[in-house]
């Protein structure tokens, strides 16, 4: 009777025991909290001391996801260490748009470590008609885009672009956001023609009847 008492509470204590030892004991404790991806100061809401079985990896991964320029947080425990890892991936800013960045998803988020010189400006009426902008960006080839400095969003969605071109600065009527490849075609075989050598606007809006000024 003894022994079948002792086979029956043996997994109840176990189990009382490993919830004390996780929840209420000194042992297994947060020891350290290390933020990798980010170098800003982030309060991760983790305490030093905290018992571990406590410290929620999903609670705090969500809460950084909830920064709009985090767009995915990753949290770990080390039981042995006592070590909590947040592993932090921020948004990618490829414009600005009224002092906001926008991302290659078309998130909008404040930039946290100032805005980057070379970063493309979005002039709109709206938040609406700047993602255009941001679509259109997806669709250019990286060779094109790292000479583009502005794009302008018209109220039809038209938009209009202004390039780096050596020491010249041209405005190009890209129209609206269609036929991105044909036009990117037609914008350097307009500039490879010697007689284009000093032309500051283009007109690519009808792409089959480009117009150079």
């Amino acid at each position: 009777m003894r022994r079948r008492f002792t086979l029956i509470a043996l997994p109840f204590l176990v189990i009382v025991g490993a919830t004390y030892a996780l929840g209420y004991s000194s042992l297994f404790t947060v020891s350290s909290v290390e933020i990798i991806g980010s170098r800003l100061n982030v309060n991760p809401g983790v305490i030093k001391g905290e018992k571990l079985a406590r410290t929620q990896p999903k609670v705090i991964a969500t809460k950084f996801e909830n920064l709009a320029w985090v767009k995915k947080a990753e949290v770990s425990r080390d039981w042995i260490s006592g070590k909590v890892t947040i592993r932090i991936l921020e948004r990618t800013p490829v414009a600005l748009y009224n002092g906001k960045a926008f991302d290659a998803e078309g998130k909008s988020f404040q930039l946290q470590n100032g805005s980057p010189s070379d970063l493309i400006q979005i002039q709109a009426i709206n938040a609406a008609l700047a993602l255009k902008a941001v679509e259109l960006l997806g669709s250019l080839d990286s060779q094109l885009s790292q000479t583009l400095q502005l794009i302008r969003v018209q109220n039809s969605g038209s938009l209009d672009l202004q390039l780096a071109q050596g020491d010249r600065i041209l405005e190009v009527k890209w129209g609206i956001n269609s036929e991105n490849e044909l036009k990117t075609r037609v914008y350097r075989r307009i500039l490879a023609l010697p007689e284009n050598k000093k032309i500051t606007k283009i007109d690519l809006s009808a792409p089959h009847a480009p117009i150079v000024n």
